[in-house]
């Protein structure tokens, strides 16, 4: 059966999973601004989903206009990615992704994330019961039978109710499987591993070009990302890169030369959706093999106030002003590329409320 991930029309462009930045009014905008192929959830922790679930679905709060959208889990115990991915399903998600990517010590350590990449036989487990979730699912066993706590069903009950899914949730559709991954841990191994994920056939596998050791810093290495589209040929998997893609020239380009069936953009999307914008041209190029300018969008400094704002007042509205820091990251994205913008950034970053925002912005 086809999924969404073979319909979308070639090459991808997504926009990738980022902690502490893709959340539900990050993704709007993006949605509404910029239109990425497919959008990502921030990770969320399997295990956590059924003791804190107030907190930790609201990470997995959503609206139609996002999709195609996917919820990334992340963890290392089997059986809660099974638990999690029934969550996924009842919540209408377009597919569940799973994190074997993350570097963050607090996540290694536990040997989620990236960690999973030493843990190769753990690592098919928890794909295996992630599938094996979805088919059941799919087969009408319910939250109840898996002993789901009753506050966690009623949470996802009314998030359905405010998104106006629930027909849609009733349906048990099959969703695609997918892996966010890297190049290694330690050092490249790039062959050996995505042989060994595609042992267990996920629809996607996007794949960061660094290793763990690496975290963030240094240079991508898109020549092992394209040694991972050499071995996953004819397997039916499409690859996704990512890593250093700041504009969607650089998009064409990397797609050209790797033959990825698509790239998904991290940092280089922060406080700027209209970098999806053009991702047309982009299509146009590949079909045409061939590299051609890929024009960046006019944005003014009108724009970007009017963006900032549209933003914070979206996660006021539904979060309150209580939490509004957490706008705060975006509004440097926002705010750049715009005259005396290191003065106007440490203004706009003091605001506590939408309001606050407005006078500081309008002041300017």
């Amino acid at each position: 059966m086809k999924t969404f991930w073979q319909t979308l029309s070639k090459p991808i462009i997504a926009m990738a999973p980022m902690d502490g930045v893709t959340d539900f009014a990050c993704r709007a905008m993006m949605a509404r601004h910029g239109r990425p192929d497919v959008v990502f959830t921030e990770f969320t922790t399997a295990t956590g989903l059924f003791y804190a679930p107030e907190k930790i679905l609201r990470d997995f709060e959503y609206g139609n206009e996002e999709r195609p959208i996917v919820a990334q889990i992340y963890g290392n115990i089997p059986e809660d990615f099974y638990r999690a991915t029934h969550v996924v399903c009842e919540l209408g998600f377009d597919g569940v992704d799973i994190n074997m990517g993350c570097p963050s010590k607090s996540v290694t350590q536990k040997v989620c994330g990236g960690r999973l990449i030493t843990a190769p036989d753990l690592a098919l487990e928890i794909i295996r019961a992630t599938r094996s979730a979805i088919e059941d699912w799919s087969r009408g066993q319910t939250l109840e039978d898996i002993k789901v706590p009753e506050k966690v069903i009623r949470v996802i009950e009314q998030m359905n109710l405010q998104r106006g899914d629930t027909a849609r949730c009733s349906q048990k559709q099959i969703i695609p499987y997918s892996v966010k991954t890297r190049i290694g841990y330690d050092d490249v191994v790039i062959e050996k591993w995505i042989e060994t994920l595609l042992t267990e056939h996920p629809a996607v596998i996007s794949i960061h070009g660094r290793t763990l050791k690496q975290m963030y810093k240094g240079s991508a290495s898109w020549d092992a990302i394209a040694k991972a589209v050499q071995i996953a040929a004819g397997s039916g998997t499409l690859i996704l890169g990512n890593g250093d893609i700041t504009s969607l020239q650089e998009a064409t380009a990397r797609i050209l030369e790797t033959g990825v069936d698509g790239v998904l953009i991290g940092r280089g999307s922060m406080g700027n959706p209209w970098i999806f914008r053009n991702k047309n041209l982009v299509k146009q190029a590949v079909q045409k093999k061939q590299m051609t300018d890929i024009p960046e969008p006019t944005i003014t400094t009108e724009d970007r106030f009017a963006l900032a704002i549209e933003h914070a007042g979206y996660y006021q509205r539904l979060r309150g002003a209580r939490d509004f820091r957490s706008v705060r990251k975006h509004l440097v994205g926002y705010l750049s590329s715009i005259p005396d913008a290191a003065s106007l950034r440490h203004q706009a970053l003091q605001a506590n409320t939408l309001e606050e925002l407005k006078s500081i912005l309008f002041k300017n």
